[in-house]
This record gives structure tokens, C-alpha cells and sequence, in this order.
């Protein structure tokens, strides 16, 4: 019999009972990755376990599972895992009343992977790469989520530049500093009158938060991209920006935009498209907006975003700073989780 006060009691019977796996050993207590996450063993192989807040406004799970069932299934090469399939069929997770389970293959990952390694950086980029082309077969109405079930967080970039005002809103009603909210408003209107003649590169699938986190590595090469809860159909170029951010910003006092450029150069070499100059000045400065607005760590994109104006702005830097001096930016909160996640969100070992 079960001791009651066993903190695995739930995951154990949802373990047994949907999947078949009747003797966990557990790695552990959980771990908190805005969500939390178990690892174990069944047999010879390792999972991970996740439990997951029910939340209005993402990605509906259906949506999610097959996106990633899509890309995973059937192609041992994919930096994209399925989830685990339930023993008789049916759902690939179990709802309760305020959250769903799901559980997945473990992939066997460095702790700390050397992200200003060149080699790693092309790497992540040519994965991506792989991942939107094998996309470009999904079936687009998998991809499509209308946008007014989705919050403003998961806005594709047409929604939140034709919706400026909703977006400004969103942020007053998060309680977000006047400051912020000024730069956001502002800066969406100058974007949004630029953006007519721009063309802004393929749509399909995109990932919508790449950031290191959410990129596995094992021995200097990426085994796994996770973290699937925000993808859907966008300018799969806004992937591209975002990572490139990501990686310069490893060094927020000076910025590594040679990361950045090395990414870029690795993504359009291997996916065969590109930008004009200015179409892609204007979707890094609007990855930084957005962001701004929507990230649960603004002032680190406070602090970035006179930086992207000032390599990419044509003259954007005078309006940044009449609403923020670096000086007057906190600095940066360890935030694990910085924009959350669902599907997938398991770096945990």
C-alpha cells in the first residue's frame, strides 16, 4: 500500500494507470520549471513526467501534441520528440481539474552548454532551419489558432502590430511600469507605419520563444529544441531574430552580436532564404518591442532595446531614450522560466 504522504502518490497512479509504467524510480523530487517536472526510470529507458497549470488563452493542447507528434514521429534524426503514447490509446495526456499530465522520452543533456562556442551557435541554426522546412508539409489549419481565443503573450506578429492598442492595455492591466508601456506604444506606431513595404520572409511554423533554455545540447551539438506550448503559424524569421537576441544578450553589458550574425548567416545558408537589410532591421527591433510587452522579465528587454536600436534603428535611438536611460533599468532577475511553457518544457536532469 502507498504511504498517503508520498509526494510521487499522483504522478505514480497517473503513471500506472495511462501509460503502463508500473515501477518508477524517481530521480528525485520534482523540479520547477514553471511547471513541474519528474524524472525516472521504467524498465531501461528515462522519462520525464509533467504536470501542467490549465491556462486560458494558449495554445490548445490538441494543437500542441500534434504539432510536435508531426515533426517527432517516425524520423530518429528530429530534434523534436513526440510525447509518450498512453498504453491504450486515446489522449496523449490526462486532465484533471486544474491541470493536464503528459509525459515524454528523456534526452540526456549538458548541464551547461558553452553558448558562445561558434560551432554550437550554427548548430542551433541549421536545427531550426530543418525544423521550419520539415514544417512546410504540416497542414496549416494544425498551425492556424484564432487569435481571439489566444492572450495577447501568444499573439502571432500581425495581431499584435494591428492590435497595438490591446497590447498596450494588457500591459496596464499586468500592472506594467508607465515607462515601458510608453515605449511599447510608441514604438509598435513607428513600426507599424514602416512595415508596409517590407517583405518579412516565409510563414509556417514557428517555435515563438527560442532562447537557449529551450535548446538541448549534448557534446557541443543540440539533441533536442523543447518547449513547443507557444508554436504556431507566424514569419518564421521572428524565430530567428528572437534566438539571435537571445544569444547576444549572454553578456548584457556588450552585447555578442557576433553570436547573433554567425546565427543568421548559419540559418539563411541552410534554409535558403533571407531578408533585405531593412526588413530585417525592422523584425529585430519589433522582436524587442514585443517582447518588452510581453516577457516576464522586461527590464532585461528595457535594457536591450536601445542596444537593438542603435545597430538596427535608422535614427530610433533618440526616441528610446526620451523614455529610458540605461541607468534607470534594474538590473536583470534570475528568472528560470522567463516566458513560461507547456509541452515540452523539461530541462531538467
Amino acid at each position: 500500500m502507498l504511504d498517503p504522504n508520498d509526494r510521487f502518490l499522483t504522478c505514480r497512479g497517473i503513471l500506472r494507470w495511462h501509460y503502463g509504467h508500473r515501477s518508477p524510480e524517481f530521480d528525485g523530487p520534482p523540479r520547477r520549471h514553471y511547471s513541474l517536472h519528474y524524472t525516472y526510470r521504467n524498465g531501461d529507458q528515462m522519462y520525464v513526467a509533467s504536470k501542467v497549470r490549465k491556462e486560458r488563452g494558449r495554445v490548445p493542447f490538441h494543437r500542441q501534441f500534434a504539432i510536435l507528434r508531426a515533426l517527432g514521429d517516425g524520423d530518429p534524426q528530429s530534434v523534436v520528440r513526440p510525447p509518450v503514447r498512453p498504453r491504450r490509446g486515446g489522449r496523449d495526456w490526462v486532465t484533471g481539474l486544474g491541470n493536464r499530465w503528459f509525459v515524454r522520452s528523456y534526452t540526456e543533456h549538458d548541464q551547461s552548454p558553452d553558448w558562445l562556442s561558434l560551432s554550437l551557435v550554427r548548430d542551433a541554426a541549421r536545427k531550426l532551419a530543418t525544423v521550419h522546412r520539415t514544417s512546410s508539409t504540416m497542414d496549416a489549419d494544425v498551425l492556424r489558432t484564432p487569435a481571439h481565443n489566444l492572450r495577447v503573450y501568444d499573439w502571432p506578429l500581425l495581431d499584435v502590430l494591428g492590435q497595438s492598442d490591446a497590447v498596450v492595455t494588457d500591459m496596464r492591466t499586468r500592472d506594467r511600469i508607465p515607462r515601458h508601456i510608453d515605449m511599447v506604444s510608441a514604438g509598435l506606431g513607428r513600426l507599424r507605419a514602416e512595415r508596409r513595404s517590407l517583405d518579412l520572409g516565409p510563414e509556417g511554423l514557428t517555435h515563438h520563444d527560442l532562447r537557449t533554455e529551450n535548446i538541448l545540447v549534448r557534446d557541443g551539438e543540440v539533441v533536442e529544441i523543447v518547449d513547443w506550448d507557444r508554436a504556431h503559424w507566424d514569419v518564421q524569421w521572428y524565430d530567428v531574430t528572437l534566438a539571435g537576441l537571445h544569444l547576444a544578450n549572454q553578456r548584457p553589458g556588450a552585447p555578442r552580436w557576433d553570436l547573433t550574425d554567425v546565427f543568421l548567416d548559419a540559418y539563411r545558408a541552410e534554409s535558403g532564404t533571407g531578408l533585405s537589410a531593412d526588413a530585417l532591421a525592422w523584425l529585430f527591433r519589433f522582436t524587442a518591442i514585443r517582447n518588452l510587452a510581453v516577457s516576464r522579465s522586461p527590464d532585461k528587454w528595457a535594457r536591450l532595446l536601445p542596444r537593438v536600436e542603435e545597430r538596427w534603428g535608422d535614427g530610433g535611438l533618440a526616441f528610446v531614450n526620451d523614455f529610458v536611460a540605461e541607468d534607470q533599468v534594474a538590473p536583470d532577475l534570475n528568472v528560470t522560466a522567463e516566458d513560461g511553457g507547456t509541452v515540452g518544457a523539461v530541462t531538467v536532469g
